[in-house]
């Protein structure tokens, strides 16, 4: 669910909001940041659906949906800042710090969806421990 949806979500918004920047002048320019959304998102919606099987033991779909929101708008944060400080330089300037934060407002819904999606409290049977004869 976290691989395949949240990634394509992002990639989506991404299409979406360059296509209305950029207009159907520069179609290349929108394909290149859809994909890079897409393969950026990819290794946080991974660790963002590890969590969010380690939260579901414990904790109701809601409050895990926004937890897990809340992690992979952090995840996609650290990402895009790594990133750039091992690109360029060791001082971030406050361009890319607004663009780090767009990134992870840009994740915070899909993750919470997901996790939604994925929640399957409704569909787990419930094993007793007496023999089927009793």
């Amino acid at each position: 669910m976290f691989l395949l949806l949240g990634p394509s979500l992002v990639a989506l918004a991404v299409w979406m909001v360059a296509a209305a920047i950029a207009g159907r002048i520069d179609d290349s320019f929108i394909g290149v940041c859809a994909i890079t959304s897409f393969l950026l998102t990819v290794p946080v919606s991974a660790i963002t659906g590890l969590v969010d099987g380690y939260l579901a033991r414990g904790l109701p779909a809601l409050l895990r949906a926004l937890l897990t929101a809340a992690i992979g708008m952090t995840g996609a944060i650290g990402l895009v800042l790594a990133l750039f400080t091992i690109m360029f330089s060791s001082t971030v300037p406050p361009e890319v710090m607004n663009g780090a934060l767009c990134a992870g407002f840009f994740l915070l819904l899909p993750m919470g969806l997901c996790s939604l999606l994925s929640n399957d409290d409704g569909n787990r049977q419930r094993h007793s421990i007496e023999p089927a004869c009793a």
